[in-house]
């Protein structure tokens, strides 16, 4: 792999995990605000929002806690993914136009 093909491999990369972690954050931040606007603060507002997330408490048939961390993950894996993929098969067309 040459110096070019490295340097954009690792601005792809960057690039994606900033976009993923600007979509968790902001989906993550808005069911933390929820929670807060109810009057829950710390951890009370966190597995409240985590829980709200995986689609409710499992005692209520939702996913609970662990679905809301799943809802998080993927809310930051595939703008990642997605911006990355992007960015290389763009770098992959100029390539072959040269």
């Amino acid at each position: 792999m040459g110096k070019e093909a490295k340097i954009v491999t690792s601005s792809a990369i960057a690039t994606g995990a900033a976009a993923g972690l600007a979509n968790a954050s902001q989906v993550y931040f808005g069911a933390i605000a929820a929670a807060k606007a109810t009057g829950l603060v710390g951890a009370a507002a966190t597995s409240s929002a985590l829980a709200t997330l995986g689609g409710g408490a499992v005692a209520a048939g939702g996913g609970g806690m662990s679905a809301g961390v799943l809802a998080v993950a993927s809310a930051a894996a595939w703008p990642a993914a997605a911006v990355a993929v992007a960015g290389l098969a763009g770098y992959q067309i100029y390539k072959r136009m040269r």
